[in-house]
């Protein structure tokens, strides 16, 4: 048995996934400057540019990505895994390619700088993961409708 959901309750549906991916962002980029100092200090300017570009890079992917699926998943549930699966393909597939673009070009030629930027991604990859599902976890948002009724 199959129930519709108004556009109204697909629409506030998408609030708390929007706040999960804020907050999972914002926590994301917090972890991208202490890296973009420590870069900093550590080995200078081009390696602290190498850390803000791998975390920022990370962030936009993953942010689009993740709001995407929100999207879909509201509109359309029954098409989010295959969304999810194609979503995470297209995101690893973008880093990769941004990745290999960066290191095999001259834009970050330090070994220090390329360390740096590899790094940043790893963990900024990472706290995103982590801040995600906590973030989730604890939002306690339903993923269905319930009956008329209520609970049954």
């Amino acid at each position: 048995m199959t129930t519709e959901s108004s556009a109204s309750t697909r629409r506030s549906s998408l609030v708390p996934g929007v706040r999960v991916v804020a907050r999972a962002a914002a926590l994301t980029a917090l972890t991208g400057v202490v890296l973009v100092v420590v870069a900093a200090v550590v080995h200078g300017g081009e390696a602290a540019a190498a850390a803000a570009v791998g975390a920022g890079l990370v962030i936009l992917v993953v942010s689009f990505g993740t709001l995407s699926l929100h999207v879909v998943a509201s509109a359309m549930p029954t098409a989010s895994l295959l969304v999810a699966m194609v979503t995470y393909a297209t995101q690893l597939a973008i880093v990769l390619l941004v990745f290999l673009a960066i290191t095999r070009g001259d834009v970050f030629s330090g070994d220090q700088a390329r360390g740096w930027l590899a790094a940043a991604m790893v963990l900024s990859t990472l706290v995103w993961t982590a801040a995600h599902l906590v973030l989730t976890a604890r939002e306690r948002a339903p993923y269905f409708d319930l009956p008329p009724g209520g609970e049954s």
